[in-house]
């Protein structure tokens, strides 16, 4: 046996609870009232499902307790699985382990591992060369896509011959977070900007192609960097030299020393970036730039004035930016154009087993189409073994058939289908996704509690029996290691549920809430079934005599019917409805009057020895007394009678105040929210009455017009709330001609 141990405090609206779920069998029920939790208890499993710490939205600085253990072991987020009553959106994350086999499933992963991990450190490369920092996130796939107009693997593989051959450029160390920032780019693309940095860029290899040492495609940052790898080589330290030629014709320079280089390379760029002319031109350009979201690009261009003429064409300078910085990652490039092609080629192996062995996708397809054969259309597998690199699954249809006219949509134009099926129809889809992730637990083995929220609302009849299907067959799963939390909110489903043994009765839990927190209590099996059948041997207790009131009058409806052949009450009916309903005739009815209807209309039943001359009034207030000591669970019985007592109250004292005023009103006829209007109406100004009233209005009517086949309000109600409400219309709805 397993044992489920809850603890939420502060969690989402839960304020406490603490609660002990012995599993005999793998299925649970929690019946929960509308506002009650069931919500609660679903978003703080859904937290906990997500690896996420729940809390309490309304009042987010208390602290929250979120325990759920398993046999004294706190259960894993992976272990937790939310079904909720439908999402549109969600889809299983366990498609690839549907392709095959579980070899399959390890070297169709291992592909993606190794391909990931070589992207990652790729890109952190590329990150820090591009201006964003080692620790960023910033997603680089979009970049390169749009760079280099492929998709992501598709461009960098085109890329490698270029790579191989690129040589390192005076830019590569520029900075494009910077440079091509949104604000920049967009300042950049102003005509009068455009031709500033025209003329700059002319200028600027003018100035070049006159120096007797620089060129177009060498110029004083590639002499720097020439500089640097000679001085790290002990170059001249060795006793060589090198020789410049001044291509004006001015003879040639030998070099032997660090010193006389860098003064040489400091001599062109001064010569350069100093002349009169190119810094009037920058200077223009500069003096634009005001706006302070662009003082690093002004900053960045400052020090590396040689970029400046590269931007006249910025998509072209973009690309050839992020070759650069390719080039200065190549070997981790390298590395991941290698485990491309290498993985490529496996999964091409991979999906050509996969298409000889569907049987995992194919089962769910088949399992889906027999349980729910209502449904307008049939799931077909579209294209079973479609599997590239990115993980693209293998793709749904949706056949439908009218006549000799077939229709097969794919599953991208599943928002027009959502369109064509109703609410339930549209919710099998989901249910479809939900029956994925479930057999690949199971096929796992993998240790899950499964909480299902109203998985069945809003299907019809024929689909909801589905739905009771496979929850069964989840239930009675021999080789799962499973268990089930099914949470609902409609008392008709947990009955149905209990009745096929998917929760037996006593895995069964009705939720209420006190001011302590949420209660779980106790069903019985005739709680769930037949509570009436349950009460023909505790006749003897008052609370039984009086909630049986509206049972018998019921019966009475079905057996005799409310008129007689020739349309007159019938003499019980209109007796029942005396005790029910305040009439100037109740307060002469007693137990024997009702004793003999009892009698009569449940034949093999023997009603208790009472003194039957007490009124049945004084009898129901009397039992409805007793019910205020009664403490907090399902209570069917003590709601039934209190309700009654609350109405009968009402009406009484209505009835007796309108007589006071008019003492020839009849009320023989009169409906409870007659009777409420016509008091609204004498007596306006005495709105607390009237508030109470209201009240009595809402709550009651359905308690009292109970029957074997629908008792859900009443076990929807809190029964701490009809107590109150019971003890104020006894404590403010009081007739001076009540004895």
């Amino acid at each position: 046996m397993n044992r489920l141990s809850l603890n939420f405090v502060n969690c989402y609206g839960i304020r406490k609870l603490k609660a002990e779920l012995e599993f005999k069998r793998k299925g649970f029920a929690i019946y929960s009232p509308n506002g009650v939790m069931k919500t609660s208890f679903a978003k703080t499993m859904t937290d906990l499902a997500g690896g996420k710490q729940p809390c309490d939205l309304a009042f987010p600085l208390r602290k929250s307790v979120f325990e759920v253990k398993l046999n004294g072991q706190q259960l894993k987020s992976d272990e937790i699985f939310v079904v909720k009553s439908y999402d549109e959106n969600y889809s299983s994350n366990e498609v690839s382990t549907l392709l095959a086999d579980s070899e399959l499933k390890s070297r169709y992963e291992a592909v993606h591992r190794e391909i990931g991990e070589a992207k990652k450190a790729l890109e952190i490369k590329l990150r820090i060369l591009a201006g964003f920092g080692e620790r960023s996130k910033e997603n680089l796939d979009p970049i390169i896509e749009s760079v280099f107009g492929d998709e992501y693997y598709d461009a960098l593989f085109k890329l490698k011959a270029e790579i191989d051959s690129a040589v390192e450029e005076s830019f590569w160390n520029a900075n494009y977070k910077i440079i091509f920032d949104p604000k920049v780019a967009e300042f950049i693309s102003d005509t009068s900007v455009t031709s500033d940095i025209e003329e700059y860029a002319k200028k600027y290899d003018e100035l070049t192609e006159k120096s007797p040492i620089l060129r177009r495609n060498f110029q004083y940052q590639n002499i720097l960097q020439i500089q640097q790898n000679l001085e790290t080589n002990n170059f001249f330290n060795a006793g060589h030299s090198l020789r410049l030629n001044d291509r004006n014709g001015s003879g040639k320079t030998d070099i032997d020393t660090d010193k006389s280089l860098l003064e040489k390379i400091e001599a062109e760029k001064e010569r350069v970036i100093n002349d009169s002319s190119l810094v009037k031109k920058f200077n223009t350009f500069n003096a634009k730039l005001k706006n302070k979201e662009l003082q690093f690009f002004r900053d960045h261009i400052a020090e590396n004035q040689h970029i400046l003429k590269e931007l006249r064409n910025p998509n072209e300078f973009k690309r050839k930016l992020w070759v650069q910085y390719i080039y200065k990652a190549r070997e981790d490039f390298d590395r991941l154009i290698s485990m491309y092609q290498i993985g490529k080629e496996e999964l091409a192996v991979i999906v050509k087993e996969a298409r000889s062995n569907p049987n995992d996708w194919d089962s769910v397809i088949k399992e889906f189409n027999l349980r729910f054969i209502h449904l307008p259309f049939q799931l077909v597998v579209v294209n079973k073994s479609d599997v590239i690199l990115k993980g693209i699954a293998p793709s749904l249809g949706f056949k439908f058939v009218c006549g000799e006219e077939e229709r097969v949509y794919a599953e991208k134009q599943k928002n027009d289908l959502l369109r064509v099926l109703s609410t339930g129809e549209a919710r099998a889809l989901y249910i479809l996704n939900v029956m994925f992730e479930v057999y690949v637990r199971r096929k796992l083995n993998k240790k899950t509690l499964f909480v299902f929220d109203d998985i069945a609302e809003s299907f019809d009849y024929k689909n909801k029996f589905a739905i009771v299907n496979y929850l069964q067959d989840v239930v009675n799963y021999d080789d799962s290691d499973f268990l089930t939390i099914i949470l609902t909110h409609n008392f008709d489903f947990l009955r149905t549920i209990e009745s096929r043994m998917i929760c037996p009765a006593d895995q069964c839990r009705m939720a209420f809430k006190n001011e302590e927190g949420i209660k779980l209590s106790d069903f019985k099996q005739s709680d769930i079934q037949n509570p009436f059948h349950r009460w023909q041997s505790r006749l003897a207790e008052s609370v039984i005599q009086v909630a049986y009131i509206p049972f018998i009058r019921n019966l009475v409806e079905y057996t005799q019917g409310a008129k007689d052949k020739n349309g007159n009450d019938t003499a019980d009916y209109l007796a029942l409805t005396y005790m029910l309903h305040y009439k100037h005739q109740t307060e002469q009815l007693k137990l024997a009057d009702y004793k003999k209807i009892f009698e009569r209309t449940l034949l093999n039943v023997e009603f208790p020895d009472v003194d039957e001359n007490i009124t049945i009034l004084s009898h129901i207030f009397a039992t409805a007394d007793q019910c205020l000591d009664a403490s907090d669970g399902i209570n069917l019985e003590q709601k039934i009678v209190l309700s009654m007592s609350i109405r009968i109250w009402t009406e009484r004292y209505i009835i007796q105040e309108i007589c006071k005023i008019d003492s020839s009103y009849d009320p023989a006829k009169k409906q409870a929210g007659q009777l409420i209007g016509k008091y609204k109406a004498q007596f306006s100004e005495r709105a607390e009455d009237i508030d109470i009233m209201k009240r009595v209005n809402l709550i009651t009517p359905s308690n009292i017009h109970i029957n074997s086949f629908m008792y859900e309000p009443i076990l929807d109600m809190g029964f701490d709330e009809l107590k109150r409400l019971y003890q104020d219309v006894k404590s403010n709805l009081i007739s001076d001609s009540v004895s």
